[in-house]
């Protein structure tokens, strides 16, 4: 089950299979799996010899006529000058014998057709095992190609959440996307998450290289598990929520919207949402969370700080799964942390209060830390409290201002507040001509 096979005949001239150094210079035919020399680097020893070859550049096109290309051999930095030509129905090489016995000019044959099977179902990014005594590997399975044939039959494009997902200690998912039809082999990295109690999100500790294959209606990967106790986890795109992070402000409704586009039919009532290291949905916890009829649709009226997270969607029949994440934004956020002035200048502190409805002026204060108020014709806030002016900054008023506000959302009060540092400008010390 090799992707680059030693070639088995080529029909010009008949030489031994294992002979490569002794082919003499002229056209060839390459008579097996695609018919042409393999486009991305071999493994060595792929194909029966130390060192396969493969072509740099693109096959080219009929009206080119013959093109110049070079062959290089896996392994090692010799390149032999070849020649091309699209014939229609197939392509013709024009060779030269190889260094050695070693040196092997090779076919390019699908990997779709044989790549191994992984059908393990805890492999699903939404599975997660109770204990330690429920964790699987991949570790020494060994290089090879190799498909999945559970879910959607691909490989997670995101990072798991809680900590032994996908029924491992370290699972692995594809950290780009996967390639189109028409691309054909492409290289991509795997990112191995780290074993965290906290279900650190879009970790990524250790990292892979593989390469993948559309199939069409499934992938293939050339795999090298050399990391213990990990395992690749399997992930379903037919679900799609957008966008994948929803920011909002305090007291602001947020929804999370995904639809889902499968040919298989569900029960609605099935669809699982849990907030990711928390709580299954809906929970008296998280009351100000609706669900839509179809359950594909969350509202988060009147969101708050215990909303903000990463919420899972699940759909066991389909073998769906999706993450979103909530992120707040600051209540009240600074345009800028650091301000620098010259000595006597005037700077303006801006900020932006976060919270529907916007609370009150009375409800927003300033200080200087650690809680001196700010008083006389030095300090100008404004109107609705959102701007701070030091007039004629000296080192006294060089220093750290506080904003707060206070505001209440759904019953459940609270007081948040942003820090902005005022600094002098440093005088360039003068040098001394001597």
């Amino acid at each position: 089950k090799q992707w680059y096979q030693r070639r088995v005949a080529i029909t010009a001239g008949g030489q031994s299979k294992a002979a490569d150094q002794t082919v003499k210079k002229g056209w060839y035919r390459l008579a097996i799996g695609h018919g042409t020399l393999p486009m991305f680097e071999p493994d060595t020893a792929y194909g029966g010899a130390a060192y396969p070859s493969w072509m740099l550049g693109e096959l080219p096109g009929p009206d080119e006529g013959e093109v110049e290309r070079t062959a290089r051999f896996a392994g090692t930095t010799h390149q032999i000058k070849i020649r091309v030509k699209d014939c229609g129905e197939h392509y013709s090489y024009w060779l030269q014998p190889t260094p050695n016995a070693n040196y092997v000019w090779s076919i390019d044959t699908d990997v779709c057709l044989h790549a191994n099977p992984l059908a393990e179902e805890w492999r699903n990014m939404f599975y997660v095992s109770e204990n330690e005594d429920d964790l699987h590997t991949d570790y020494q399975k060994g290089k090879d190609w190799y498909r999945f044939t559970t879910g959607f039959q691909m490989m997670a494009e995101s990072p798991p959440g809680p900590q032994y997902s996908c029924g491992t200690k370290h699972p692995a998912y594809l950290n780009q996307a996967h390639p189109h039809e028409e691309d054909g082999v492409v290289p991509r990295e795997v990112c191995i998450k780290e074993d965290d109690e906290e279900g650190v999100y879009q970790a990524c500790a250790q990292t892979e290289n593989i390469r993948v294959k559309n199939c069409g209606d499934y992938y293939t990967y050339q795999l090298n598990p050399s990391v213990q106790d990990m395992a690749y986890c399997v992930y379903n795109r037919k679900t799609s929520c957008e966008p994948k992070v929803v920011h909002a402000k305090y007291g602001e409704l947020a929804v999370v919207n995904c639809t889902l586009n499968s040919e298989k039919d569900f029960d609605s009532s099935e669809v699982e949402w849990t907030k990711l290291n928390s709580v299954t949905l809906p929970d008296d916890s998280l009351s100000n969370i609706e669900l839509s009829d179809d359950r594909m649709l969350l509202n988060i009226k009147n969101i708050a700080d215990q909303n903000a997270g990463v919420y899972a969607l699940y759909i066991p029949s389909t073998a769906t799964s999706e993450l979103v994440e909530v992120i707040l934004y600051s209540a009240v956020e600074a345009a800028q942390k650091y301000y620098t002035v010259e000595e006597g200048g005037d700077v303006t502190i801006e900020t932006e209060i976060n919270v529907v409805p916007t609370p009150a002026a009375d409800k927003i204060t300033w200080v200087k830390v650690p809680n001196k108020e700010l008083s006389g014709d030095k300090y100008v806030v404004s109107d609705d409290k959102t701007s701070l002016t030091i007039k004629g900054v000296t080192a006294k008023e060089a220093g750290t201002y506080r904003v707060s506000v206070e505001f209440e959302v759904d019953g459940k009060k609270f007081n948040k507040h942003s820090d902005v540092i005022v600094q002098l400008e440093e005088e360039e010390e003068e040098s001394l001509v001597m």
